[in-house]
Protein backbone atom coordinates (compact mmCIF):
# COMPACT_ATOMS: atom_id res chain seq x y z
CA UNK A 1 0.00 0.00 0.00
CA UNK A 2 1.13 3.53 -0.68
CA UNK A 3 -0.18 7.02 -0.11
CA UNK A 4 0.91 10.29 -1.67
CA UNK A 5 -0.23 13.84 -2.29
CA UNK A 6 -1.06 14.70 -5.90
CA UNK A 7 -0.08 18.01 -7.56
CA UNK A 8 -3.67 19.16 -7.02
CA UNK A 9 -3.31 18.56 -3.26
CA UNK A 10 -5.49 15.44 -3.17
CA UNK A 11 -4.46 12.28 -1.36
CA UNK A 12 -3.98 9.21 -3.56
CA UNK A 13 -4.10 5.78 -1.90
CA UNK A 14 -2.76 2.78 -3.80
CA UNK A 15 -3.96 -0.63 -2.65
CA UNK A 16 -2.79 -3.95 -4.11
CA UNK A 17 -5.46 -5.93 -5.99
CA UNK A 18 -5.25 -8.80 -3.52
CA UNK A 19 -6.45 -6.64 -0.58
CA UNK A 20 -10.10 -5.66 -0.38
CA UNK A 21 -10.83 -1.99 0.18
CA UNK A 22 -13.01 -2.97 3.13
CA UNK A 23 -10.12 -4.78 4.86
CA UNK A 24 -9.37 -3.34 8.32
CA UNK A 25 -5.67 -3.10 7.38
CA UNK A 26 -6.59 -0.66 4.63
CA UNK A 27 -8.62 1.47 7.01
CA UNK A 28 -5.77 1.48 9.54
CA UNK A 29 -3.22 2.31 6.81
CA UNK A 30 -5.32 5.25 5.61
CA UNK A 31 -5.89 6.58 9.14
CA UNK A 32 -2.18 6.37 9.99
CA UNK A 33 -1.15 7.77 6.61
CA UNK A 34 -3.46 10.76 6.89
CA UNK A 35 -2.13 11.42 10.37
CA UNK A 36 1.44 11.45 9.02
CA UNK A 37 0.62 13.39 5.85
CA UNK A 38 -1.73 15.81 7.55
CA UNK A 39 0.95 18.41 8.08
CA UNK A 40 1.95 18.20 4.42
CA UNK A 41 -1.42 18.43 2.71
CA UNK A 42 -1.72 21.99 1.38
CA UNK A 43 -4.03 23.99 3.58
CA UNK A 44 -5.47 25.76 0.57
CA UNK A 45 -7.70 23.34 -1.33
CA UNK A 46 -8.90 25.82 -3.94
CA UNK A 47 -7.52 26.11 -7.44
CA UNK A 48 -3.71 26.37 -7.63
CA UNK A 49 -2.33 29.89 -7.95
CA UNK A 50 0.15 28.82 -10.63
CA UNK A 51 -0.15 25.90 -13.02
CA UNK A 52 3.03 23.80 -13.20
CA UNK A 53 3.50 25.00 -16.81
CA UNK A 54 3.84 28.58 -15.54
CA UNK A 55 6.43 27.50 -12.99
CA UNK A 56 8.36 25.67 -15.74
CA UNK A 57 8.38 28.88 -17.80
CA UNK A 58 9.69 30.71 -14.73
CA UNK A 59 12.46 28.11 -14.39
CA UNK A 60 13.36 28.57 -18.06
CA UNK A 61 13.47 32.36 -17.73
CA UNK A 62 15.63 32.27 -14.60
CA UNK A 63 17.93 29.63 -16.11
CA UNK A 64 18.69 32.05 -18.95
CA UNK A 65 19.29 34.92 -16.49
CA UNK A 66 21.63 32.79 -14.38
CA UNK A 67 23.33 31.23 -17.40
CA UNK A 68 22.57 27.63 -16.42
CA UNK A 69 20.93 24.77 -18.25
CA UNK A 70 19.01 22.39 -15.98
CA UNK A 71 19.03 18.92 -17.45
CA UNK A 72 15.57 18.08 -16.21
CA UNK A 73 12.83 19.86 -14.29
CA UNK A 74 10.26 17.73 -12.53
CA UNK A 75 7.56 18.12 -9.92
CA UNK A 76 7.21 15.72 -7.03
CA UNK A 77 5.28 15.69 -3.78
CA UNK A 78 7.97 16.36 -1.19
CA UNK A 79 7.41 16.30 2.54
CA UNK A 80 10.45 18.14 3.85
CA UNK A 81 11.61 20.67 1.27
CA UNK A 82 10.44 22.95 -1.50
CA UNK A 83 12.97 21.90 -4.09
CA UNK A 84 16.25 20.19 -4.80
CA UNK A 85 19.05 20.26 -7.35
CA UNK A 86 21.07 17.16 -8.15
CA UNK A 87 24.77 17.14 -8.97
CA UNK A 88 23.74 16.30 -12.55
CA UNK A 89 21.67 19.47 -12.82
CA UNK A 90 18.20 17.99 -12.38
CA UNK A 91 15.79 20.29 -10.61
CA UNK A 92 12.95 18.80 -8.56
CA UNK A 93 10.25 21.14 -7.32
CA UNK A 94 7.61 20.41 -4.72
CA UNK A 95 4.12 20.06 -6.18
CA UNK A 96 2.84 22.29 -3.36
CA UNK A 97 4.60 25.29 -4.98
CA UNK A 98 1.45 25.79 -7.06
CA UNK A 99 -0.24 27.11 -3.90
CA UNK A 100 2.47 29.61 -2.86
CA UNK A 101 2.55 33.34 -3.57
CA UNK A 102 4.54 34.25 -6.70
CA UNK A 103 7.48 35.82 -4.84
CA UNK A 104 8.07 32.59 -2.88
CA UNK A 105 7.88 30.43 -6.01
CA UNK A 106 10.42 32.71 -7.65
CA UNK A 107 12.72 32.48 -4.62
CA UNK A 108 12.59 28.66 -4.64
CA UNK A 109 13.33 28.58 -8.39
CA UNK A 110 16.29 30.95 -8.04
CA UNK A 111 17.55 29.04 -5.01
CA UNK A 112 17.57 25.70 -6.82
CA UNK A 113 19.06 27.09 -10.04
CA UNK A 114 21.77 28.87 -8.04
CA UNK A 115 22.87 25.44 -6.81
CA UNK A 116 23.93 24.71 -10.38
CA UNK A 117 26.60 27.41 -9.89
CA UNK A 118 27.40 26.98 -6.18
CA UNK A 119 26.34 23.54 -4.98
CA UNK A 120 26.37 24.22 -1.23
CA UNK A 121 24.89 26.82 1.13
CA UNK A 122 28.14 28.74 1.55
CA UNK A 123 28.35 32.53 1.79
CA UNK A 124 29.10 32.56 -1.95
CA UNK A 125 25.82 30.75 -2.61
CA UNK A 126 23.77 33.19 -0.53
CA UNK A 127 25.55 36.14 -2.16
CA UNK A 128 24.52 34.78 -5.56
CA UNK A 129 20.92 34.28 -4.46
CA UNK A 130 20.94 37.77 -2.91
CA UNK A 131 22.01 39.32 -6.22
CA UNK A 132 18.79 38.08 -7.79
CA UNK A 133 16.40 37.97 -4.82
CA UNK A 134 17.49 40.79 -2.48
CA UNK A 135 14.84 39.88 0.12
CA UNK A 136 15.75 36.18 0.14
CA UNK A 137 16.07 36.12 3.95
CA UNK A 138 12.48 37.29 4.33
CA UNK A 139 11.40 34.68 1.77
CA UNK A 140 13.20 31.95 3.72
CA UNK A 141 11.40 32.98 6.92
CA UNK A 142 8.05 33.11 5.16
CA UNK A 143 8.58 29.66 3.64
CA UNK A 144 9.30 28.24 7.09
CA UNK A 145 5.78 29.23 8.13
CA UNK A 146 4.23 27.47 5.12
CA UNK A 147 3.28 23.83 5.15
CA UNK A 148 5.45 21.74 2.86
Amino acid sequence: MAMRITPAGDVLVLIPNWIRRSDRRVKRFIEQGLEKLGAYIPAQRSEPLHPPADIRRLVDAWAVRLGVDPGRVQFRAMTRKWGSCSSRGSITLNTALVYLPPHLVEYVVVHELAHMIVFDHSPAFWALVGQHVPDYEACRRELESCRV
